[in-house]
């Protein structure tokens, strides 16, 4: 900015006092919302919703029989991509079917007592699906994964069923089912 002889620097005093006018301006807004930030409403959480939307699954078809029919191998994915299970048809309300699931994690994590906990997003309803309190056999691994455990599980009742997956006492993991009618 040039000195101008005829004014005196006047403009550039104007200048430089309109430059600590926009500072005070924007520390103004920065400290508003620096406050306003951390005045967040008391109960909230950072947690993410849980999502009721169904589960991805990969579906190959392979050969089912021995003359050679084909039918589809069904894989569901957990949310985390570290397990999974086997789907042998869908989810029938009431009726037991057998599910052969899939982990990939650490040895002292995925060895320790399985539980699957089913809730039902229309009634609310928790149940335990399947338990195996024994889960301390070594690693068995198969089909690629580090880990896996045969189960038979039941939904009672129709709709959407989230399956909660836990080693000892900690969260693994969820898969969200779409139970049909029988």
């Amino acid at each position: 900015m040039a000195f101008n002889y005829l004014t005196g620097g006047a403009d550039l005093l104007n200048k430089a006092s309109l430059g600590g006018f926009y500072i005070k301006k924007i520390a103004f807004f920065l400290i508003s919302g620096l406050l306003l930030m951390g005045c967040a409403k008391e109960g909230t959480t950072n947690e993410p919703e849980q999502s009721w939307e169904e589960s991805p699954t990969l579906v190959r078809e392979v050969v089912v029989t021995d003359d050679g029919q084909k039918g589809n191998f069904v894989f569901r994915i957990g949310n985390n991509g570290k397990f999974g299970f086997s789907e042998y048809g869908p989810f029938i309300e009431g009726v037991k079917q057998k599910y052969m699931w899939f982990f990939w994690g650490e040895k002292d994590t995925i060895t320790q007592s399985f539980k699957v906990v089913g809730i039902s997003k229309e009634t609310n309803e928790e149940i335990t699906v399947f338990e195996n309190e024994n889960n301390s056999a070594p690693l068995s691994p198969h089909l690629g994964a580090d880990h896996h455990i045969p189960s038979a599980m039941t939904l009672p009742s129709l709709g959407k069923w989230r399956l909660e997956v836990y080693f000892g006492e900690e969260l693994f993991g969820n898969i969200v089912v779409n139970v049909e009618e029988k």
